[in-house]
């Protein structure tokens, strides 16, 4: 599994001319066997015309010998002359890609992540609670609380109320408790989307204990047990996590295509959203799924322009042609700061040219 920070180290790294070769290779075992991974791998490292004989040959024994075969997709980078590896088994599948360049491809991790990120679930009942975050389809961090037990009394007569009351109380104390615990845990995790699983009544009474800020967190409940399993509470929630994302992506899209339209804070089209980036205005970026662009980039002050110049408009120097201005697009994003949302199937978005940034000023 790869994390936020190794991203941030593949955009950081440099490698001073010498070519890095990227690779992603769907390893579902569903739609190949172990067999035709491989000649998957040899028919992509076939058209990479422009990397090294040793990158090829160390993903080849990557994948031939020490790759474990129990995830779903994979990704390396690898930049022999200067001593560079880094490959990482994913947990959900992801599209064959090659890529030779001076840096690592990571548009399509990008874009993963985004759509698998990290998300947090609570299972609560009366006496406990059970939390979880996912990452990238795989659980990275559990922890649970275990309160006060809760006897429920059938009998009825004058102590009856008393019992109830009582347990009511134990209950009240267990349920802030575990809110208590998933302010702390969910803090730390940093995630940015919780569901809570339960009894609807209990569910409900459990958010209320809960800050407000974790609270608006929250963005769908769900009925489930307190003994399902990790793998039972991924299966169950994922495609929830996701439809959610969806959702805020859609809201998103919006806002930038109105805004843009009424001459706001925000720009649509690749020259524009490139403006904006160099600018340092870049605030949120939007960019349909599978979209990439050439441009033309200066050697020395690395400015980016989609007109293909042959003198950099800033410095003067020589201009040289990139396949993929989108990649370097998300690469300058993520280096400072700016928030990267990949979206499916949005049309609004494809008519307004496939990308666009809401502002900060």
């Amino acid at each position: 599994m790869i994390r936020e920070q190794e991203v941030q180290e593949l955009v950081e790294f440099r490698s001073n001319g010498a070519p890095v070769l990227s690779i992603y290779l769907n390893l579902d075992p569903t739609r190949r066997s172990t067999e035709q991974y491989k000649l998957a791998l040899r028919n992509l490292l076939a058209t990479a015309d422009l990397a090294d004989a040793a990158d090829a040959a160390r993903v080849e024994r990557y994948v031939g010998f020490e790759y474990n075969w129990q995830g779903r997709g994979l990704a390396c980078f690898s930049c022999q002359r200067v001593g560079f590896w880094r490959a990482y088994p994913l947990l959900v599948p992801v599209q064959d890609q090659v890529y030779v360049g001076d840096r690592p491809y990571v548009k399509p991790l990008s874009d993963l992540m985004d759509n698998y990120s990290r998300y947090g679930v609570v299972l609560v009942d009366q006496e406990g609670a059970r939390l979880f975050i996912y990452n990238l389809g795989q659980l990275e961090e559990a922890t649970g609380t275990l309160g006060l037990e809760i006897k429920r009394h059938k009998r009825g007569g004058s102590s009856a109320a008393r019992y109830q009351s009582r347990a009511d109380e134990h209950a009240n104390q267990n349920l802030k408790s575990a809110a208590e615990l998933a302010t702390r845990f969910y803090t730390e995790g940093r995630c940015r989307r919780l569901l809570v699983g339960g009894q609807d009544e209990t569910v409900a009474r459990f958010q209320e204990y809960l800050p407000k800020a974790l609270r608006e967190r929250v963005v769908g409940t769900f009925s489930i047990g307190m003994n399902a399993s990790p793998a039972e509470v991924k299966e169950r929630t994922l495609e929830m996590a996701q439809r959610v994302e969806e959702q805020e992506d859609a809201a998103l899209v919006e806002q930038i295509v109105t805004t843009a339209a009424k001459g706001g804070a925000a720009v649509t089209g690749l020259g524009d959203t490139l403006a904006s980036l160099q600018e340092e205005r870049m605030h949120k970026l939007v960019i349909a799924e599978g979209f990439h662009a050439p441009a033309y980039r200066c050697e020395r002050c690395r400015h980016i322009v989609v007109e293909p110049l042959n003198a950099c408009p800033l410095c003067g120097s020589k201009m040289h042609l990139i396949a993929d201005a989108v990649d370097s697009l998300v690469r300058r994003a993520i280096e400072r700061g700016a928030e990267v949302n990949f979206v499916r199937d949005n049309e609004a978005l494809v008519r307004a040219g496939s990308i666009g940034a809401l502002l900060r000023y």
